[in-house]
């Protein structure tokens, strides 16, 4: 009985599985600006972008275990997708703006929010199409358990960078 309670115990303390515990992402390393520094917002901000798909790369190489070969493959499929999924998003951004306008007008319109929710709802349906297509070009380069670790993996990255900007966004310096 002793020895159940001792183990209870020590299986007690080492608490929830790995698993359900999240991991906090490792920052980027920040952009350094000098006081000279004359670039502008856009070539920061594609700066910033370079290194999150340089980052992701490195950690799709790692957890799917890729060869030179595959990744050969793979990345420019994903980076043919990558423009598409930041327009989506500035559309998405922008269609969010213009819900919140017009939420808060002084006296909302009904035709003009049904046609800003149609609008997102459409929004949403291209990029639910682009994940789409982008398994179905990926699924032809890698194996399956590897499809099934991309597929685990981007949700989790995507998080990860949106959790850099939004600290970034609240400490409102140039970091990563």
């Amino acid at each position: 009985m002793r020895r159940v309670a001792v183990l209870g115990l020590a299986l007690s303390a080492m608490g929830a599985p790995a698993y359900a515990q999240p991991r906090p992402p490792a920052p980027l390393p920040p952009i350094q600006r000098a006081a000279d520094d004359h670039r502008s917002p856009d070539q920061l901000r594609q700066e910033v972008l370079e290194r999150m798909r340089a980052l992701r790369a490195f950690r799709i190489v790692d957890a799917l275990k890729l060869d030179e070969a595959t990744s050969g493959r793979l990345f420019p499929i994903l980076a043919r997708y990558d423009e598409r999924e930041v327009q989506i998003a500035s559309d998405r951004h922008q269609a969010m703006r213009d819900l919140r306008a017009d939420t808060e007008s002084a006296r909302p319109d009904d035709a003009r929010l049904n046609t800003d929710l149609a609008r997102l709802l459409a929004i949403r349906n291209k990029q639910r199409a682009l994940e789409d297509d982008r398994i179905r070009d990926v699924r032809k380069v890698l194996t399956p358990v590897q499809q099934a670790k991309l597929v685990l993996l981007l949700p989790r990255l995507e998080r990860d960078f949106a959790h850099w900007i939004h600290e970034v966004a609240n400490r409102g310096d140039d970091g990563p």
